[in-house]
């Protein structure tokens, strides 16, 4: 009987909880975490530490989420487009020891709400990746010495852009929460859950503009705080 009572108990609070929750969510989150090429782009490029923000819209258990990340990784290769003088030697090289790389997503995922406290929701979209940096190009001559040496004559910028396939999966770990009067776009009261987020993510990638062309994946993960703004319902 007591464990029956107990049950019905569970189940009481459970209901509540969901009547009271809401259809709409709004949220933002930022962070910090790591980049990794895989494939041939490796051949290029190193992994870096990459910043993250983004903003995050749902309905029910669906979510539509974006962000902006930013990185500076080096490189594996000095003359990655194998611009050659007429004796084949490097006729341009990279013009300082790392790019930048600015990744933009857009996703779609399903919220998993898992005991009070974990949420998990696999997402799956696009996500536009850009390498930009500057290169020099240079002539080579004989010093005093006799000895080959270069020097840079001109330098430009130069970019790589991709748009691929991108899947991730958030750990919204709740660290507390309270309510919110007059909530913006809420239209009334709303409470703002404060949690850890923890996403590994893979995006595929290729350039053609290199010599050889590269392709492979972006191997990542991202730690951010994730805030998060739902409506109760009255």
């Amino acid at each position: 009987m007591k464990r029956l009572a107990l049950i019905l108990l569970l189940v009481a609070v459970a209901v509540t909880s969901q009547a009271q929750s809401s259809d709409r969510l709004l949220g933002f989150y930022a962070g910090i975490g790591g980049a990794f090429p895989t494939g041939s782009l490796h051949d290029n490029f190193d992994g870096c530490v990459n910043f993250t923000g983004g903003l995050e819209g749902g309905y029910k258990h669906f979510v539509l989420k974006a962000d902006v990340s930013y990185g500076q990784p080096s490189f594996n290769r000095k003359n990655l487009f194998q611009v050659l003088d007429s004796e084949g030697r490097d006729a341009q090289l990279n013009a300082a020891a790392s790019a930048s790389l600015l990744g933009v997503s857009a996703q779609v995922g399903y919220m998993i709400r898992v005991g009070r406290r974990l949420s998990i929701t696999p997402a799956t979209g696009i996500r536009w990746n850009r390498y930009s940096w500057e290169v020099n190009d240079i002539e080579w001559s004989k010093n005093p010495d006799g000895l080959d040496v270069f020097q840079a004559k001109n330098t430009s910028r130069v970019t790589l852009s991709n748009v691929g396939w991108m899947a991730s999966i958030d750990f919204d770990l709740r660290l507390h929460d309270r309510y919110v009067s007059n909530a913006p776009l809420m239209n009334g009261q709303a409470r703002y859950t404060s949690s850890l987020r923890i996403t590994p993510w893979v995006a595929r990638a290729s350039f053609s503009k290199t010599v050889p062309a590269v392709r492979g994946c972006f191997v990542g993960f991202n730690v951010c705080y994730f805030g998060l703004l739902s409506k109760i319902m009255q």
